[in-house]
């Protein structure tokens, strides 16, 4: 009983901090269908994103400004970049001046964002109206 109180404590010890983060980067944008995660989410550091071999993603880094293209391979989402295993990665620094940012309620009240997805119809699913 006590060994798994000890297991139960160092566990919360090294992975709190990474359970309660804030998001660190944007999915700008996916191609191909990986599980978990969709285009304009943010992301945790420590998240783990698997990318089949025709899969691509980018990610914008919110405080670091790096932005990253990456085809294929795992993904561990770091605090400034990504780690990348038997993937292919392209990186680029934006002048963003994140650090600097800040967001008044003044400001907040007068923003508004939306995001629209297609549904794409298989051609099984396509419903016709016909005259009876």
């Amino acid at each position: 009983m006590r060994s798994t109180s000890l297991a139960a404590l160092v566990w919360l010890t090294c992975t709190g901090p990474v359970l309660a983060a804030d998001p660190i980067a944007l999915v700008e944008d996916i191609n191909g269908h990986p599980a978990g995660v969709e285009s304009m989410q943010y992301v945790e550091p420590g998240a783990v994103i698997r990318l089949g071999p025709q899969d691509s993603i980018v990610l914008s880094y919110l405080y670091s400004c790096v932005r990253e293209k990456i085809e294929g391979g795992v993904i561990t989402v770091g605090r400034e970049q990504s780690e990348v295993r038997s993937g292919k990665v392209d990186r680029s620094s934006t002048a963003c001046a994140a650090g600097r940012m800040q967001l008044t309620a003044e400001i907040a009240g007068q923003s508004a964002g939306m995001v629209l997805r297609s549904i794409k119809r298989s051609s099984a699913q396509t419903i016709t109206n016909r005259p009876s």
